[in-house]
């Protein structure tokens, strides 16, 4: 049984796996379970904004975090979807991912209704308010309304950097996490193939019956000292490059947006998520159809439209090398956050990954050894799974663009390899709706919704042959719909402005 558990490595990744299991509080013949997380003193954290899904409202309820705290002390503001500008055809056109699901379940086609009655507005303003919530920058929720709760789906944006340092706070002082600043030398090896102990540069010695690899890129066990096979998917996505900066508000007022702005460039593009006191900016590109000069350039006229202070000379670049283990757990291992993949920033994925090892963790530890092979078994296929299902969802915000303006546009559309699921789901698709049985698997990632947002955002004709359902079926859609947008007017009017309630967030955690 794992009585000692050890984390290599810190930043978000590391910290919440260590605070989602001491949160358990599991103990064995009444001894708490040890866990030690050991990171190195030097290791830089980016910080200039990172956008999470609605599953961290769990994640952080688990742990023991109030909102509140959270919110005030990460500068982290609300997200409730993604806005995607220039994708279609790259003439300042957008449309929404929003995190609320659209109503209209086993009713009537809703690509089918859409396409007959022809709206004079995108796929997700006809059926979701969110996307109007989104339009007039409100809150999900109002100041008095309990943590974790709102009357709209959100996740959040935050400061990757401060978030870091709260779940390091919450988990030693809170929760008995030990911490450790050390180097990682070498890793002792038992007969069995399993680690015993992590050997650091100043002679400390941690053994522990248990191992988690948050190391990163540097992979210093899984990968390293265990082999493990990495996937890479550069055929895939050819965005391995990024420059990311923090971009002050121009003034204290300015609007903070509640949804991640993604704006398509010439040879990848922009995120730009809003923070309580900055944005976040960043441009994601291929290395083979930009030089970093000219990735500058790009970057510096997107900047110069919200603060024309900032210099993108302090742009950080960070490289990206898409793909993921092929077995991220090895014997008593497992390998979480970056050191177990990723492939890019699009749609925020990066987070949800972390989160999902933490409560597999949590199912499954404490186990004896002789159950960890089953344990890692079932992990390693459920987790490749998962990444291969966000490849297919990334791509599929390529594939249907019509934009063949540069050759990185042409590349990402006609010769990125689809598979054969992807492809055979989107012929189906141009008769019917994407459904739950698509998809055949209770923990997907991206719902059928998910899809149908992107699907009919990017392509609103993309349905070839538009199947009726019969009339009762389709009156039945279009009174749930008229039912939820009913609702509308009333958010807009009583739903505070993001930067009002930050403003009196700010003035009660003060007080």
């Amino acid at each position: 049984m794992q009585r000692k558990i050890v984390i290599l490595g810190g930043g978000t990744a590391g910290w919440i796996v260590a605070a989602r299991l001491a949160a358990e509080r599991i103990k064995i013949d009444s001894e708490p379970i040890a866990i030690t997380l050991v990171e190195s003193s030097d290791v830089p954290t980016i910080g200039v904004g990172e956008g999470t899904w609605p599953s961290m409202r769990d994640t952080l309820e688990k742990i023991g975090i109030g909102e509140q705290e959270f919110l005030q002390f990460c500068s982290a503001s609300f997200k409730q979807g993604s806005r995607f500008i220039n994708w279609c055809v790259g003439q300042g056109e957008s449309y929404d991912h929003p995190f609320t699901l659209p109503p209209g379940s086993g009713k009537a086609s809703r690509g089918a209704t859409f396409q007959d009655i022809n709206p004079p507005t995108s796929f997700a303003h006809w059926l979701c308010v969110q996307s109007h919530a989104i339009d007039a920058g409100v809150a999900p929720k109002q100041l008095q309304t309990p943590d974790y709760a709102g009357v709209l789906n959100y996740g959040y944006h935050l400061d990757a950097g401060k978030f870091a340092q709260l779940l390091k706070m919450h988990a030693v002082d809170r929760l008995g996490v030990m911490h450790v600043i050390g180097h990682f030398k070498t890793a002792d090896i038992s007969g069995e193939g399993l680690i015993t102990a992590l050997n650091l540069a100043d002679g400390t010695r941690l053994e522990a019956d248990f191992f988690i690899d948050a190391s990163g890129t540097h992979n210093q066990l899984i990968g390293g000292v265990l082999p493990s096979e990495f996937v890479s998917l550069a055929d895939v996505s050819p965005n391995d490059r990024a420059l990311a900066i923090p971009v002050a508000y121009p003034n204290a007022d300015d609007p903070i947006h509640s949804a991640t702005l993604s704006t398509a460039q010439e040879a990848g593009w922009i995120w730009d998520i809003g923070l309580q006191h900055r944005r976040g900016v960043g441009y994601v590109y291929a290395s083979a159809f930009s030089t970093e000069e000219r990735a500058r350039e790009v970057l510096a006229a997107y900047v110069a439209n919200i603060n024309k202070d900032v210099s993108v000379a302090e742009a950080r670049q960070l490289v990206i090398n898409p793909g993921y283990r092929l077995n991220p757990w090895v014997g008593n291992c497992v390998a979480v956050g970056m050191s177990a993949g990723f492939i890019e920033p699009l749609e925020a994925s990066a987070l949800v990954m972390v989160e999902l090892t933490a409560s597999y963790l949590c199912e499954n530890l404490p186990a004896p050894n002789s159950a960890l092979a089953g344990i890692a078994l079932r992990y390693n296929t459920l987790f490749v799974q998962r990444w291969n299902r966000i490849r297919d969802f990334l791509q599929l915000h390529y594939l249907l663009s019509d934009r063949r303006d540069s050759a990185y546009w042409r590349h990402v559309t006609e010769n990125i390899p689809v598979t054969d699921r992807l492809k055979n789901l989107l012929e189906e698709w141009r008769y019917r709706d994407p459904v739950l049985n698509d998809f055949g698997h209770f923990m997907e990632l991206f719902p059928s919704a998910s899809y149908q947002y992107i699907l009919m955002g990017m392509q609103p004709s993309y349905m070839k042959l538009c199947v009726s359902r019969t009339d009762d079926k389709r009156r039945e859609l279009l009174k749930e719909i008229e039912s939820s947008m009913a609702k509308r007017d009333g958010y807009l009017t009583h739903l505070p402005h993001n930067r009002n309630y930050f403003n009196k967030l700010k003035e009660k955690m003060n007080n």
